[in-house]
C-alpha cells in the first residue's frame, strides 16, 4: 500500500490527498507535524520535507511528480488529458498553482497562523489578498466555461488548485464573487467524494 508522509493542511500534501481520492486509491497517512523533524522523512527526502510519498520501493519527495507518478499507475485516470497540447495546460496550471498562488498567499497564512489578531500585520495580508485577488482574475479567464480546468474531468491542475482555493478559505479568503466561473468551480468540487476523503484533519490557529 502507498505510505503518505504528510501535515494535514499542506497544500501541497492536500493535493496529493485529492489525487489519491480521485483515483480511488488506498493509502497509510503518516503525519508530521509543522516544524517536527521526522527520521524517516528526513531519511527519504533530501528536502527533509513533507510530502513523501513511498509504494512498494519507489520514493517520491516531490508532490508534482507523484501526481504524474499516480496518474501513470492508474490506467483509469483522468488528471491529464490524452491530447499533448492539453496535457500541456493542465501541467502549466499545476505549476501556476506551486509557483504564483502559493507565493500570492504565503504572507497572508503565515501571518495569521503565528500570531493573535490583535499583533496581525494588516498591512502584510492586505498586499497579500490583492495578488491572491489578482490570481483569481488570471484563474477566471483560465477556466473559462469549463467544468473543471482538465475541461470536462477533474485534473490534476485541479488537485493542486482545490488545495491552495481550500486553505485560503480557512485564513479567510475565500473566492471572490466578481468570479462567478471559479465560484461555480469550487462549489462543483466542495460537492463531490473526493473533496470530502481528502480534506484536512484541521488548520493551524495561533489562538
Amino acid at each position: 500500500m502507498i505510505t503518505l508522509y504528510q501535515r494535514t493542511d499542506c497544500p501541497f500534501c492536500w493535493k496529493v490527498r485529492l489525487a489519491l481520492a480521485e483515483l480511488a486509491l488506498p493509502f497509510n497517512p503518516v503525519e508530521v507535524g509543522l516544524g517536527e523533524v521526522n527520521p524517516q522523512v528526513k531519511q527519504l527526502s533530501p528536502t527533509g520535507t513533507v510530502p513523501v510519498l513511498v509504494d512498494a520501493g519507489v520514493i517520491i519527495w516531490e508532490s508534482s511528480v507523484m501526481l504524474e507518478y499516480l496518474h501513470d499507475k492508474c490506467a483509469t485516470s483522468t488528471l491529464l488529458p490524452d491530447v499533448a497540447a492539453q496535457a500541456a495546460r493542465v501541467r502549466s496550471l499545476h505549476a501556476y498553482s506551486d509557483k504564483c498562488v502559493g507565493p500570492a498567499l504565503r504572507d497572508l497564512v503565515f501571518e495569521k497562523r503565528s500570531t493573535t489578531t490583535a499583533k496581525w500585520n494588516k498591512q502584510l495580508i492586505a498586499d497579500s489578498e490583492q495578488r491572491w485577488l489578482q490570481c483569481q482574475d488570471y484563474l477566471e479567464v483560465q477556466l473559462g466555461q469549463a467544468d473543471y480546468f482538465g475541461g470536462t474531468a477533474f485534473s490534476m491542475a485541479d488537485c493542486a488548485l482545490a488545495a491552495r482555493f481550500g486553505v485560503a478559505e480557512a485564513y479567510g479568503a475565500a473566492v471572490d464573487q466578481r468570479h462567478p466561473a471559479l465560484v461555480s468551480w469550487y462549489t462543483r468540487v466542495q460537492a463531490g467524494d473526493t473533496w470530502q476523503q481528502a480534506y484536512p484533519l484541521g488548520f493551524i490557529s495561533s489562538t
